[in-house]
């Protein structure tokens, strides 16, 4: 855990809890329920706790795809929970397509980092993904690295998803985004993938910085997004969930790519993910986000390296220099006011302006 006495103030860095793949972060904490300040649905819980099935978010990976019996390596949480069972089900015969399988999971922590070692087989082949989480209060954004080792032998396509179904300061709703890479004064900056709900004070993202790049990603309807369940059928008016068995399905479930999909409907109840299609080459892949807890919209020319912008460096102002020949205002006791003093005092010197 990062912070662990932070988030409760929204100024106090966050209070972040990562284990078995799956994330919990709270910024500040509700006052009427202290324990539900979660900033990923569910709310309530964290990782680790008796309750850590109901945390929609985790890092998944896909080995093969639905036609040659692949296997996917999901949090332990989800696989142990048989909520999850139907995003692993052929839509129409209702037969399984693939194995499901829960990640080993080692978790190590030193200093400000955290790594958890995730490992599975399949037919033999240990697949391994290393991810390290690096967080510095009071900053508002996580650095997320990512390493993928596709073992000798290795036959079959190879994916990775980061998967999470956001809470957004109180609210399981918002408008998504994508903002594609941009021409900035320091180079191109990377893309940008969330949920906006500025105007309340909380924005939700990932964005790219480095290694390799995301094939697809999702700003859309929770349950499309983290478990595949294509519930949001018509994109062009962006209506309530309507579950369609028959339609296309994406993610780690059905071993294909996520699907672009970018949901802007206020009301929308959002997940956003990312992913990235490794293809059948042994070998190891890297890769560099952060995930972005912020509270104002987002600026994908802002250095993704840096602090963020919501807390920039602090500039340390002088204070200012008291001329001693300044005489104390006379006071009259009756009217209990100020008057003008009767010599012009000696200016001090005020302290510099300046923006941060």
């Amino acid at each position: 855990m990062f912070t662990p006495s932070g988030g409760l103030t929204g100024s106090d860095g966050m209070r972040v809890t990562f284990g078995g793949s799956q994330l919990q972060v709270q910024r500040a904490e509700d006052p009427e329920e202290p324990d539900c300040s979660g900033e990923i649905f569910s709310n309530c819980t964290v990782p680790g706790s008796t309750d850590a099935d109901y945390i929609f978010s985790q890092v998944a990976l896909a080995v093969g795809d639905s036609t040659n019996g692949g296997t996917a390596f999901v949090a332990p949480p989800h696989e142990r929970r048989t909520r999850f069972a139907y995003d692993l089900l052929d839509p129409i015969s209702g037969e399984q397509l693939i194995t499901k399988e829960p990640w080993n999971v080692v978790t190590t922590a030193s200093g400000d980092s955290i790594t958890a070692t995730l490992t599975g087989e399949v037919d033999g082949l240990t697949y391994t993904v290393v991810v390290t989480l690096t967080y510095t209060s009071p900053d508002d954004r996580i650095k997320v690295e990512y390493e993928v080792i596709v073992p000798s032998g290795n036959t079959k396509p190879v994916r990775l998803y980061h998967l999470i179904d956001t809470y957004l300061g109180g609210s399981d709703q918002g408008p998504g985004f994508f903002i594609q890479p941009n021409a900035c004064a320091a180079g191109e900056s990377g893309a940008v993938v969330g949920v906006d709900l500025a105007d309340l004070g909380v924005v939700e993202a990932f964005q790219y910085v480095g290694g390799t790049p995301w094939t697809s990603y999702m700003s859309s309807y929770y349950g499309d997004v983290v478990f595949g369940t294509n519930e949001l059928t018509d994109v062009a008016t962006n209506s309530d969930p309507e579950d369609d068995p028959t339609g296309p399905h994406f993610g780690p479930g059905f071993m294909n790519d996520l699907n672009n999909q970018i949901v802007t409907d206020p009301e929308n109840d959002n997940g956003i993910g990312i992913s990235w299609n490794f293809g059948d080459a042994p070998g190891t892949y890297t890769s560099t986000a952060k995930l972005i807890f912020s509270s104002e919209s987002i600026d994908p020319c802002a250095d993704a390296e840096a602090i963020s912008p919501t807390n920039p460096l602090p500039i340390e102002v002088p204070d200012p220099v008291i001329d001693p020949d300044v005489t104390d205002p006379v006071v009259d006791p009756i009217k209990d006011e100020t008057p003008p003093p009767t010599t012009e005092p000696t200016p001090g010197v005020v302290a510099p302006s300046f923006t941060g």
